[in-house]
């Protein structure tokens, strides 16, 4: 034992010496190994940062100085684990009163209580009117310490005074200024007096304040609880009372009672998807690879600088082991190091960033925390790579012809034969594996072995490109030639830069193939609630006129078409009505003239079941635009004759001439629904197919009347809606504060995400950073090591620009042959993964197809054609043009 630790420190010493003696080299290893760890290191550590446990988000639902809160929700006698919020149920009813102040003194004792409500309703902005979150709290309570920060202004002293977030301030009222709240059909007055942060809302428009408006009314109560600590017994207590307990000092030390309650009422955990484990080991594996590839070159050069050193040790007696160590004890000098500074930049990058990060989400961080042993397994596996890394330079290092060497003689062998056979039978395993995964078998396992598969068949495949790449380069430029049988002479610093390369290109193919073909599946599946372009106009959710007239509702609703016209030039607004019952248990129903239930296997329209034609049998534009001319022609025509529209996606139905108009309720003394009035009609029924139904029919007034249901109006269609989103969103606040609030909808149809383009943005660059990466650093290592071919070709006349031009031609024959067969391979992956993530959802409609393969061929051609070029352009630009002279023997 002793001997062989021996040996291995005598490596370490070589490689310490050889890591210092090579600067520049060293470094170049040491980022390529630290940077990708300190990527993973950073989302490691902004994730933990994010994820605010129970312990840690306690300061944001109970403030500094609560000892607990307390939730009355009802009556009914409840259990909880530690967190209600994670492991609570209801247990039995009962007919007491819920608990208000003075009985949760009863239970808990006399202390202080501070009521801490939280309300939702519409607020008053300089556009109009928008939905606010509120908490009705005295702010100046020590109780209330911790749940706001005050940056502005002052807190509330008296009840007609409050508190805003910065969000709402922009928006509208600030501080001096004062806050229109409606409530019905008045608006109550607050002041602003002050702008704080909420320790809970961040984006959203926020309130604080003693008295805040109720917008319906609720037995829930919320208090904050000071004194002592609550404990369990407590807990239990309150919970036999109806109330669940957030409890500071039982989240911070649990006694085993509450961990068992809690143990008991979490759902449980299921078991991890065995996909998501596939992906994610996947992932690892891809990682390590590149990794290793990206530093295999540098190790390359440097075994070739230590050639003559290892040919030393073998002539001195030395074993192939010992001078295997040489080149490993570097590797592993060199790869700690990299963990460490990977690691320590890690964390140093998602401390720097957090603020950034923050302000992508809308909930706050947590505070910073490093999770320590995640970071430790990023850096050891960043180490194990760099180790990894060397094993075959190392190997063919201690393989080398000592006499050759020592004379100054450089030889390559020749590439295996049985290499690229290996890899064409890996890569057509790994095509059979994708192909079987397509049948969605095995949760997506043959699927991620054909990426592994596959990958590993075209690293077996490179030596024999690069081999190929200079036997074909011969009636081609000096430049060319130069660089393919240099590549070709060092193919143990060639194959590895381009593997690195060919990785990365089908990583980003095949995620560019999925998430295209995603992407055009939503496209095609997209189903418009109505006509593209056009608009409608609902009552907001806080809005009713049950009890107003119907002669004052139509005035309402020609009131705010006519604003709405006046705000979108060259639009019709027209108004809609429907046929709804307002009898507590009792809604409209159309079936066949049999009774039976008639098949709509589509979107509903925006106006109910029930749309009432016009009293001469006029087809309203909601209904008339999402029709073709010949259905709209037909529908027309029945409703002039008294008759139904009745829609269906039934194509044997089309052939029926009555359908039955029913209102249903339930009946206590049968326990089912019955009929209370059905009107028997005939009817037209039309196939909407592919397309949203505008409603389940079409009727006229006098049918409705049949059924004893008054029509009224229900909102406004807008035909020809062109308006930007920004004065969507104005127009929308101006119809909410009007006498009678509104919002409105337009129909864009589908919309790509900001996502979808970020997705893009980060694979283009992904691709670039890591091709780039890869390409200069071989690039670099290749130039160094050809410095003698070099400067021989400049003392027998090159031109200056030779250099450039090598450099170049190294560079795009490297990225070239890392680029097109990773992309070729690629698509094998690519288009396995788009077969399940493109399955038809509901409903199902005949014009979506099966399956959806979308090639991103842009996206190829930038990671195929044009990073190639750019990274040649890039090494001409920056390489030295002269050198000076050196020895030709080494």
């Amino acid at each position: 034992m002793s001997g062989s630790l021996a040996g291995w420190r005598l490596a370490l010493r070589i490689g310490q010496r050889e890591a210092r003696r090579a600067k520049w080299r060293s470094l170049l290893v040491i980022l390529m190994i630290a940077l990708p760890v300190a990527g993973v290191t950073a989302v490691a550590v902004t994730y933990r940062t994010y994820d605010v446990d129970t312990v840690e988000g306690l300061d944001r639902r109970l403030g500094t100085e609560a000892a607990a809160s307390i939730d009355v929700q009802g009556s009914a006698v409840v259990r909880q684990g530690i967190d209600p919020e994670n492991a609570s149920e209801w247990l039995d009813e009962s007919d007491a009163d819920p608990l208000d102040a003075a009985g949760v003194k009863a239970v808990i004792g006399d202390r202080p209580l501070l009521v801490a409500e939280e309300r939702t309703f519409d607020v008053r902005t300089d556009k109009g009117v928008t939905w606010a979150s509120g908490l009705e709290t005295d702010l100046n309570d020590p109780l209330a310490a911790g749940l706001t920060r005050l940056t502005e202004g002052r807190l509330p002293q008296s009840p007609d005074e409050v508190v805003v977030n910065s969000n709402l301030a922009f928006r509208g009222p600030g501080v001096g200024e004062e806050l229109l709240i409606p409530n019905g059909d008045i608006d109550e007055t607050r002041k602003v007096v002050g702008i704080v942060e909420s320790a809970n809302v961040r984006n959203d428009p926020f309130i604080a304040g003693v008295d805040l408006p109720v917008d319906y009314t609720s037995d829930r109560s919320t208090w904050l609880v000071g004194g002592g600590p609550v404990t369990w017994s407590d807990i239990e207590d309150l919970n036999a009372a109806g109330a669940f307990v957030l409890s500071r000092s039982v989240v911070m030390d649990p006694p085993a009672a509450a961990r068992a309650a809690d143990k008991e009422i979490r759902p449980p955990m299921g078991a991890p998807d065995p996909s998501e484990l596939v992906v994610l080991v996947l992932i690892v594996v891809m990682v390590i690879l590149e990794v290793v590839l990206l530093a295999g070159p540098a190790f390359a050069v440097a075994a070739r600088r230590q050639a003559r050193d290892l040919a030393l040790i073998a002539a001195s007696g030395g074993t192939a082991r010992q001078s295997r160590r040489v080149l490993l004890g570097m590797a592993i000098v060199i790869g700690a190091v990299a963990a460490v500074v990977g690691a320590a930049l890690g964390v140093g990058l998602a401390r720097l960033l957090q603020p950034l990060a923050q302000d992508q989400v809308s909930a706050w961080f947590g505070p910073f925390e490093v999770p320590w042993l995640q970071v430790l397994a990023v850096a050891v596996i960043g180490f194990a790579a760099a180790i990894c890394a060397a094993i075959v330079p190392a190997w063919i290092a201690s393989r080398q012809n000592v006499v050759g060497v020592l004379s100054g003689r450089r030889s390559e062998t020749l590439p295996s034969r049985r290499s690229p056979i290996i890899g064409l039978v890996l890569v057509i395993a790994g095509v059979g594996s994708a192909a079987f995964g397509t049948r969605n078998a095995l949760s997506g396992i043959p699927i991620a072995l054909g990426v592994l598969l596959c990958v590993a068949g075209v690293l077996f495949i490179l030596p024999a490109l690069v081999s190929a790449a200079a036997r074909f380069s011969a009636r081609m430029p000096l430049v060319i030639r130069f660089a393919t049988r240099d590549a070709d002479r060092h193919r143990t610093r060639t194959v590895p830069a381009a593997g690195a390369i060919a990785v990365t290109v089908v990583g980003v193919v095949t995620l560019g193939i999925a998430f295209s073909s995603d992407q055009e599946q939503n496209q095609e599946s997209y189903l418009p609630s109505f006509t593209i372009g056009d608009a409608v106009v609902h009552p907001r959710h806080s809005a009713t006129e049950s009890d107003v007239d119907q002669d004052e509702t139509r005035a309402r609703w020609e009131n705010i078409a006519a604003q709405v016209e006046k705000a979108i030039p060259g639009a019709t607004a027209a108004l809609t009505t429907g046929a709804t019952s307002e009898a507590d248990g009792r809604y409209v129903a159309v079936e066949t003239g049999d009774g039976e239930a008639i098949q709509l296997d589509t979107t509903i329209g925006e106006f109910g079941d029930l749309v009432v034609a016009g009293a001469d049998g006029t087809l309203p534009p909601a209904v008339a635009r999402s029709l073709s001319e010949r259905d709209a022609v037909a529908a027309a025509e029945t409703l002039r004759s008294s008759g139904a529209v009745v829609f269906t996606t039934d194509d044997e139905l089309r052939s029926s001439k009555s359908a039955r108009l029913v209102i249903k309720e339930w009946s206590e003394d049968e326990q089912t629904e019955v009929d209370a009035v059905t009107v028997d009609v005939p009817a037209t029924y039309l196939d909407v197919g592919d397309r949203a139904a505008p409603a389940y029919a079409v009727v006229t007034p006098a049918m409705v009347k049949k059924l004893g249901v008054e029509p009224r109006v229900l909102g406004l269609y807008i035909e020809n809606a062109r308006l930007s989103a920004a004065a969507e969103t104005d127009l929308d606040e101006a119809l909410a504060a009007g006498q009678f609030p509104t919002t409105i909808l337009i129909e864009r149809g589908y919309q790509e995400t900001d996502t979808a383009v970020i997705v893009w943005l980060l694979l283009v660059t992904l691709g670039a950073v890591l091709m780039i990466g890869g390409a200069l650093t071989a690039t670099h290592l290749a130039l160094n090591d050809a410095r003698p071919d070099l400067a021989t070709l400049s003392a027998v006349g090159a031109r200056t620009r030779t250099r450039r031009g090598v450099a170049a031609s190294y560079a795009l024959v490297v990225t070239l042959l890392g680029a097109v067969p990773g992309a070729l391979i690629g698509f094998v992956p690519g288009i396995a993964i788009s077969y399940p993530i493109t399955t038809e959802g509901w409903p199902e409609r005949d014009s979506v197809a099966a399956h959806y393969l979308e090639i991103p061929w842009d996206l190829v051609g930038i990671v195929v054609v044009g990073l190639p070029l750019l990274i040649a352009l890039i090494v001409a630009v920056t390489t030295r043009g002269r050198l000076p002279m050196v020895a030709r023997v080494e």
